[in-house]
């Protein structure tokens, strides 16, 4: 938890690292950011609370106007030159449009229907019609004017249209039960055609759970699994670790997520790590996939059970967040090691192991390296835990040093934990609070066996 994996070249593990804490960048006067920030014309565009707002880069935010609606926003810039439109959807199913020569303006066309997603494909709006198997689209250059004609269906598998996302000169629409593929046609009125046969199988259970990175997109699919289309391939990232936790297995342990609808999904697209996060309110949990490691880790702010970022975006040299409690925007920052002064605790739980003879384990030590630097006076603490039941139950075992100023990479020793039933399933859980980068490396047991 808080521990971002890292692999080499071939692929193979070579430690965990701490994530990045956050450090405030723009306060907004009314919250919870409800949408994706939008970098236009070099200012960041954000829904927080009821309004829309404009951020420059010094976190100066300035109101916009009252957008109303509730859940979440969905914002789209046609990138015209000169004077671009960003579209609003409210969450509620109505829309705006803003720019710079009209302000914000109600969309009050009787051919715009009532939607919850939008996306952008040769400078028309593309939008679900919600409750139908129907999408529509914008005047060229004008998401205040639409034509009756300027819609499609969904065909191939009529089920009702969710989401929609544009990459390069495709339309991909996304159903509750499928998803199926449009390409660019050149037709004035409806410039879209549906490639026969190209429908995957897949639709979105949770439409807030589509997010788009590159030429990439991920969403949680109605089978509970997270799945990735790659150019045309759709593919599934989701981990054994995830689907126990939403899926459930029927047993106590794992019974599966209640309420998953409400899922809402964004990347981190870092200088080094792009990373697809997916949040369960609900449930209070967030789970990340890295897409340049293939590998996964969970997040989790002080005191809420989940991640309290809910959004990201790139803005000139800088990630900012968007926060799902109150209307603040974050910076991404490696060189903060909590969140905004708030505890960011890190855990590490090991895999089990167990031996064909008892056993008894009187030495572990850690492969790990603390970078505390800046206060000769710290002595960070690492709480330490253990299981010999699977996980089921954790013994503290207290808490060691884990260095003091100028103590990098070091073995640290844990001892004497006792005697282990053969068959049964030993494993450790590490924690630490202080605000210090920590990075672990790998661990080495030494069981001395019984008779």
């Amino acid at each position: 938890m808080n521990l971002i994996p890292e692999g080499d070249k071939d692929g193979s593990f070579r430690s965990v690292r701490r994530t990045e804490g956050l450090t405030l960048f723009a306060t907004l006067p009314i919250g919870a950011v409800r949408s994706d920030p939008l970098i236009n014309d070099g200012f960041i565009y954000v829904v927080s609370g009821n309004a829309l707002y404009r951020v420059n880069s010094s976190g100066v935010a300035t109101n916009l106007g009252s957008v109303g609606g509730s859940g979440r926003a969905k914002l789209q810039a046609n990138s015209v030159p000169g004077d671009s439109q960003i579209l609003i959807l409210n969450g509620s199913g109505s829309g705006y449009i803003y720019n710079n020569a009209n302000g914000l303006v109600a969309i009050s066309d009787p051919d715009f229907f009532p939607s919850t997603s939008v996306t952008i494909l040769d400078e028309r709006f593309w939008l679900t019609r919600d409750g139908t198997n129907e999408f529509f689209g914008s005047d060229i250059s004008d998401g205040t004017s639409y034509d009756p004609l300027t819609f499609a269906s969904a065909e191939e598998a009529p089920d009702n249209v969710v989401a929609n996302v544009a990459k390069k000169s495709a339309l991909w629409v996304l159903g509750s039960d499928t998803t199926q593929y449009f390409q660019s046609y050149t037709d004035i009125i409806l410039p879209l055609r549906a490639v026969k046969g190209a429908s995957k199988e897949w639709g979105i259970l949770a439409k807030d759970s589509l997010a788009e990175v590159n030429d990439s997109f991920a969403f949680l699919a109605d089978d509970r699994t997270v799945r990735m289309m790659r150019g045309t391939q759709l593919i599934k990232i989701s981990d054994l670790e995830f689907e126990l936790k939403v899926k459930g297995n029927g047993t106590t342990t794992y019974p599966g997520f209640t309420t998953i609808t409400d899922a809402f999904g964004f990347f981190v697209d870092g200088p080094i790590h792009s990373t697809y996060y997916i949040t369960f309110p609900s449930e209070g949990y967030t789970w990340g996939y890295d897409l340049n490691t293939g590998l996964s880790h969970i997040r989790e702010s002080e005191g809420l059970g989940l991640w309290r970022v809910n959004s990201a975006v790139k803005f000139k040299d800088k990630i900012i967040c968007g926060d799902s409690i109150d209307g603040k925007l974050w910076t991404l920052d490696p060189d903060n090691k909590t969140e905004n002064s708030a505890i960011m605790r890190t855990k590490l739980v090991t895999p089990t192991v167990s031996y064909e003879k008892d056993v008894t384990i009187p030495l572990i030590e850690i492969d790990m390296e603390v970078a505390q630097t800046t206060d000769p006076t710290a002595d960070p603490k690492m709480i330490v835990y253990y299981t010999k039941d699977g996980g089921n139950t954790y013994t503290n075992k207290g808490h060691i040093s884990l260095g003091k100023f100028g103590e990098h990479r070091k073995r640290v020793p844990l001892r004497l934990f006792g005697r282990l039933v053969r068959n049964k399933d030993f494993g450790l859980k590490l924690e630490v609070t202080d605000p210090v980068g920590i990075r672990f490396y790998g661990a080495y047991i030494y069981p001395r066996m019984g008779m």
